[in-house]
């Protein structure tokens, strides 16, 4: 007797060996990430359906499968939002690849796969800090050492400024303009720059900083250096 061909397991490995590397060009660790989710999928499909993987089909994968293997995820494996888009990612790139490979076997899972929206994260709420708190913060580096006097000051220009915390880390003594009303030049996202300026009070622990540290003069120094 004729053992029937598995359309599902044939399409899946030529996924993963031939389009994933060759036609998408996907690094090692993508792909690995990719098989992952088929993986829990396979495991999934074991524990709560009692099916095997050599005997999973397209149509075992028809109907609310999806979404109870995402729900599985999330409540019997505790896996975030994140790595739960993720896991859906990867179905719905295989089913895009599997019904064009093979449409009459693949449409329904394609339809239902692609019919499952991405879960949108829950938004954080901001933290913000009282004035006291930022006192508080503020002077949390003692200054006993050159590092901490440093720090002291890095927090200051940090507060001052509205810098993000990569935005402080590049700037460089050229970046600082004395003259008037101090400004400092930040750089963000997307080699963007913006001017701000810091009050004096910032302005006096930087420019102590930059002299005792042998930086006021040397423009293509960054700021956080310790000479």
């Amino acid at each position: 007797m004729r053992k029937h061909r598995n359309e599902l397991l044939s399409i899946l490995s030529e996924y993963f060996t031939e389009y994933l590397p060759l036609v998408k060009g996907l690094s090692p660790n993508s792909i690995r990430s990719y098989q992952y989710a088929f993986q829990l999928m396979f495991e999934f499909l074991a524990t709560e359906k009692q099916t095997c993987a050599e005997k999973v089909y397209f149509k075992n994968l028809e109907g609310t499968v999806t979404k109870e293997f995402l729900a599985w995820l999330e409540e019997k494996r505790g896996c975030s939002i994140s790595s739960r888009n993720q896991r859906l990612s990867a179905l719905s790139s295989f089913a895009s690849f599997a019904i064009n490979k093979c449409p009459s076997s693949a449409l329904r899972f394609y339809t239902e796969v692609s019919a499952v929206p991405q879960k949108r994260k829950p938004e954080r709420t901001p933290v913000y800090f009282t004035r006291r708190e930022v006192t508080v913060l503020l002077k949390l580096p003692d200054g006993a050492t050159k590092a901490s006097a440093r720090d002291r000051v890095l927090l200051s220009v940090l507060y001052a400024s509205g810098a993000r915390a990569q935005e402080l880390c590049d700037i460089t003594v050229g970046d600082i303009r004395f003259d008037g009303k101090t400004s400092i030049k930040l750089v963000g996202k997307g080699n963007k720059g913006r001017i701000v300026t810091i009050p004096e009070k910032c302005v006096e622990l930087l420019l102590f900083h930059l002299k005792t540290n042998g930086l006021i003069s040397k423009l293509d120094k960054y700021v956080y250096l310790l000479i």
